[in-house]
């Protein structure tokens, strides 16, 4: 059931049957419910749904047959972007053709969080990147990188483009990072990211942050980034611990 939640009906509707399509969960050729049924299903006018089918359709997910229903395009499977995961270093030993646009550098007066994150003083300045990175050419990931200034203040702008800036660190200015603490979430691009990514507003995107330490234990850069989910997924490979006094899964 489809709720107001300040996103048009229609438009959540279009984003869940697009889904369905592309996951498999209707089959290539296969007939879509009517329009009376997904009205049903998801508590919506009819009208509404004509609206979301017609979207798919101008899209090339659906055709639409009159007298006949609603069928999968043979050419929804060669829409869906093939999915990505590891981290940018892996991707690019992979031999994936990746770059960067970078949008903004500045040095700020650092956010609460960031000094937190940084473990920065109260009247911390830090340099911030903003990039949106290219993979295959296709928009992948949008992303903010904040440095403490005796670090960020070393880094060459027009290096960013064509190489992730962790590598930078250690390749260019022999700062070795030794562990990080990340965190992932889902979240839904908002009006400003959404054409950066050059996806719909509301569109599910994974948010990944993570703070870098090097092997004093220092923090050298803090990463908020925004991926597109259906071009990247994330990976955990866990093993089973038991003991007297614990049973679980760790990461390993």
């Amino acid at each position: 059931m489809l709720k107001e939640n300040g996103i048009p009906l229609y438009y959540q509707l279009e984003t869940i049957l697009r889904q369905r399509i592309l996951s498999g969960d209707f089959g290539l050729k296969a007939p879509l419910p009517s329009e009376e049924a997904l009205g049903q299903e998801y508590n919506v006018s009819r009208i509404t749904v004509r609206q979301a089918l017609a979207s798919l359709e101008r899209e090339g997910l659906i055709v639409r047959r009159r007298g006949k229903g609603t069928f999968v395009s043979e050419k929804a499977t060669s829409l869906e972007s093939p999915k990505l995961t590891g981290f940018m270093e892996d991707l690019i030993s992979m031999g994936i053709k990746t770059t960067a646009k970078v949008l903004d550098m500045s040095v700020i007066e650092a956010p609460a969080s960031i000094r937190e994150h940084l473990k920065l003083g109260s009247d911390a300045r830090v340099v911030r990147f903003e990039k949106v990175r290219l993979v295959e050419g296709g928009t992948f990931s949008h992303v903010f990188n904040y440095l403490p200034i005796d670090i960020g203040k070393r880094i060459p702008e027009e290096e960013l483009s064509g190489k992730p800036l962790l590598m930078i660190l250690e390749d260019d200015l022999g700062i070795k990072a030794a562990e990080a603490v990340q965190t992932v979430e889902a979240t839904a691009a908002d009006a400003k990211v959404a054409p950066l990514l050059e996806v719909r507003v509301g569109a599910p995107l994974l948010k990944v942050e993570r703070t870098v330490f090097d092997k004093n234990q220092r923090p050298i850069e803090y990463v908020s980034a925004l991926y597109r989910s259906d071009r990247y997924f994330f990976t955990v490979r866990l093993k089973r611990k038991k003991s007297e006094t614990f049973a679980g899964w760790k990461t390993v």
